[in-house]
């Protein structure tokens, strides 16, 4: 057997679970088109997604949509969902990803309730989710039968690699783009073959001077030309999927669908890595408000940046940094140093430039010495604002964009000493160890 084979054995659903993925569907179904309230405003409920277009991976959840006209206000199609996933579902929770929906269980399957709005073809949205029946029936139409286990070779490798999903923490491929990729290209390897030899400013099925966003990809969704399906992809997770590729192969292996889980460093191993680097570690801790998970990532990754250029703007090198969701939000930090000389260069302006007086007004007579012409521009020593990188961070917090639920009051900094004490062992392991998912 190939090793495709062998993860195909592993992966596609076995007959039994189809078998109950069919009929809670079909029963679903029938429960939701006989409430009194689905009838009178003439909702569609349909099941779609992967397990409706058959490229779904074994434990994959029931996609079914609430199709609401357009006439009915947002408040109703979630206060509708709720109560049906209230009266239908086991163990019913109600999330948040683009818009509210139900998470439940039917028959012992998993299922997500989810309401949006008709719509047609290349029409502007009113709700995120609204183009996903559209999507599925594109796929269904498009996709010949031998390619689905191509789609679920592909989304399984990117699941390995950890970039599978469109969402705030993943930003990599979603279902849909990978199933566009698998009928594009026309199949499993036929994907990675091109992918290993993708460059950012990537465009498929569209000229390049068309590209409307900064993503290094662009896929135009064929029910809505306007929007790109890559659109969420970040540059990392494209540049992953492309060495990956390339990786795989080079020298096939399961490991990279099924890579090892990456095991927790202890503190002592933390502390040779640190030691042998040379490096400084610093970090961050937030509470966190209640609110989805997607959310607490997209705030994780904005926060991160921020407070990252503000440390560097500052004169404190980032060798390398992460977030880490717990019950908390921590930031962890690599440093080259965490403490600074008193004095620092500061660069004026050109000598010929009008305010370049101005400068050497300013500067005259400082106790660190004069201006000096250096480059064709004034330059001058002058003391540092903050010496310590963990200053600089409790005192610049207000220079910084946080996420919208992370507040500076309730703001932890650590420095080396107690980060390397008390963060969290999961977040330094997955700072510290680079290696990829399929070397582990």
């Amino acid at each position: 057997m190939t090793i495709e084979e062998k993860v195909l054995d592993r992966i596609r659903p076995t007959v039994d679970e189809d078998v109950s993925l069919q009929e809670a569907a079909r029963s679903i179904l029938k429960a939701i088109k006989d409430d009194p309230e689905v009838k009178d405003c003439r909702i569609e409920p349909r099941l779609v997604g992967s397990v409706a277009k058959g490229t779904h991976l074994r434990g994959t959840d029931l996609d079914m949509f609430l199709i609401f006209p357009k006439e009915h206000p947002f408040e109703r199609l979630v206060s509708c969902c709720s109560r049906l996933g209230t009266e239908l579902l086991e163990d019913k929770e109600e999330r948040f990803a683009d818009h509210p929906y139900v998470h439940g269980k039917y028959k012992g399957q998993e299922v997500d309730l989810v309401p949006c709005y008709e719509m047609d073809p290349g029409e502007r949205v009113r709700s995120a989710v609204d183009r996903s029946p559209l999507h599925t029936d594109h796929i269904m139409g498009e996709m010949m039968p031998c390619h689905k286990d191509e789609a679920r070779l592909l989304k399984a490798f990117m699941k390995g690699i950890g970039v599978y999903g469109a969402d705030s923490k993943t930003r990599g491929f979603s279902g849909y783009l990978s199933e566009l990729l698998v009928i594009h290209y026309g199949g499993f390897l036929a994907t990675l073959e091109e992918a290993r030899a993708w460059s950012a400013g990537l465009s498929i099925g569209v000229e390049d001077s068309e590209r409307d966003d900064g993503s290094p990809l662009m896929v135009p969704d064929p029910v809505d030309p306007r929007r790109n399906v890559a659109s969420a992809l970040h540059i990392d997770s494209f540049a992953l999927m492309v060495h990956a590729s390339a990786s795989y192969l080079m020298q096939p292996d399961e490991r990279f669908f099924f890579p090892a889980p990456r095991k927790d460093m202890d503190r002592e191993e933390v502390e040779m890595i640190v030691d042998r680097r040379g490096c400084r570690m610093l970090s961050v801790t937030f509470e966190v408000a209640l609110m989805s998970e997607d959310n607490l990532h997209s705030q994780g990754h904005k926060t991160l940046n921020g407070l990252r250029q503000m440390l560097e703007r500052k004169g404190f090198p980032v060798l390398r940094c992460i977030y880490h969701l717990d019950s908390e939000m921590h930031l962890l930090f690599e440093l080259e140093s965490d403490s600074l000389p008193p004095v620092e260069l500061h660069d004026g302006p050109p000598i010929w430039m009008r305010n370049s007086s101005d400068f050497l007004e300013k500067w005259r007579g400082s106790e660190l010495g004069e201006p000096f012409i250096e480059q064709g521009r004034w330059r001058v020593h002058r003391r540092r604002e903050h010496l310590e990188a963990a200053d600089c961070l409790l005192n610049g917090i207000n220079e910084v964009s946080l996420g919208a639920g992370l507040d500076p009051v309730n703001m932890v900094v650590r420095g080396h000493t107690f980060t390397m004490r008390d963060a969290p062992l999961t977040g330094l392991t997955a700072l510290l160890d680079t290696r990829m998912p399929w070397e582990i």
